[in-house]
Formats: C-alpha cells, sequence, structure tokens
C-alpha cells in the first residue's frame, strides 16, 4: 500500500482554507481549467472565437 504524502493535519487545513475561500478557489479552479483548454485542446477557430469573448469583456471592464 502507498504512503500517504500529505498528513490529516495538512489535509484538514486545505480543507478549512478552501471553505473559506471559496470564490477565490472557484476562480483559481477556472483560471487553471481556462489555460490548460487553451494549451491543450484549443483550435485556431477556438481561440479566434476566445479572442471576440476577450475582447467584448474588456470592453465591458473598461466602461465600469
Amino acid at each position: 500500500m502507498a504512503e500517504q504524502k500529505t498528513t490529516d493535519a495538512q489535509k484538514k487545513a486545505t480543507q478549512a482554507y478552501r471553505e473559506r475561500n471559496r470564490e477565490k478557489t472557484r476562480q483559481q479552479s477556472a483560471k487553471s481549467a481556462a489555460k490548460t483548454y487553451i494549451n491543450k485542446y484549443c483550435g485556431l477557430d477556438d481561440l479566434n472565437e476566445l479572442k471576440k469573448l476577450i475582447e467584448e469583456r474588456e470592453k465591458e471592464l473598461q466602461n465600469e
């Protein structure tokens, strides 16, 4: 059987952090998924679509 590399105390601390910072961990997860999609799975058509979405979002944020 494989040894645990993470202690139970560390697992509890990590879980407590995630519960206290739900929105931050959600954002980090989404950002990571977006990067993975772009770098590993995205085709040229997909990249062009994402560029348009990014440009639209930039305009929205600039108008706030």
